[in-house]
């Protein structure tokens, strides 16, 4: 009877590929085996990290999107997980998989803002790589409120993360396609005058990449993205990237 219900619950999973509640359903759904407070998933490109998904079951939303995103602007270069991960030798198709606890971390201000703050303890990391060969990494994160975790579940990590990896993948790829066009559209609601290039530089900047990342992708000079970002905030009447995050952050 319960692997029954483990397998509706993987297949209620599956459904909500590409959709927003994914996102919320993913912790609730692995939490049959590894209880976790958080979860994100970046992906490393020409050695920049991206947010591209987080989440919690509670209301505290925020604290792992602002975790992610100190992770990626200031704190990536300390994480020696990831670079014990990244330097493995592995196939495209293999994952790497491992586990660090706060205490261990030595980069002071990372343990403090990312782990100490948050009462986290603890973290699991999968890392394989997409289909252009760039790290996507799937963070579990502990709470001190939970103990650390059971060797029962980083076994159970383990063993599920080549599956969960194809998952969220597929979940990406899905989200990809359909999220670019709603950026499009809930940004034309929010201001029907941007042009054509300050929308795509919006986009791009809601899906985490840098302005030289931008520029790269929209053959443009650096400066001349930040101008349209400048006349596209104007319009939007907001003057940080926070602030942009913000109108999406529970889309």
């Amino acid at each position: 009877m319960k692997q029954h219900s483990e397998f509706a619950h993987f297949v209620d999973l599956v459904a909500l590929m590409g959709r927003s509640d994914f996102d919320s359903s993913l912790l609730i759904y692995l939490n049959q085996w590894i209880q976790s407070k958080y979860f994100s998933i970046l992906r490393v490109k020409d050695k920049t990290p991206a947010l591209l998904l987080c989440g919690t079951q509670d209301d505290s939303y925020a604290i792992p999107w602002n975790c992610g995103q100190s992770y990626v602007k200031r704190y990536h270069h300390y994480d020696n997980l990831y670079q014990e991960l990244f330097n493995k030798d592995m196939q495209q198709h293999q994952i790497a998989t491992g586990c660090v606890c706060a205490d261990d971390i030595i980069f002071e201000p990372y343990r403090n803002e990312i782990y100490e703050k948050n009462g986290l303890i603890q973290r699991l990391c999968g890392l394989c790589r997409d289909e252009h060969n760039h790290p996507i990494l799937f963070n579990l994160y502990r709470h001190k409120d939970q103990g650390f975790y059971a060797k029962h579940e980083i076994e159970s990590f383990e063993k599920m993360i080549p599956a969960l990896a194809k998952m969220i993948q597929g979940h990406l790829a899905l989200k990809e396609k359909f999220q670019q066009k709603d950026f499009r559209h809930q940004l034309l609601l929010q201001q029907s005058d941007l042009t054509h290039q300050e929308l795509e530089v919006c986009i791009r900047i809601l899906k985490g990449m840098s302005y030289i990342g931008i520029a790269q992708d929209l053959v443009l000079k650096e400066t001349t993205v930040k101008t349209y970002r400048n006349r596209a905030f104007d319009k939007l009447g907001i003057n940080l990237k926070s602030q942009l995050f913000s109108m999406f952050i529970h889309s």
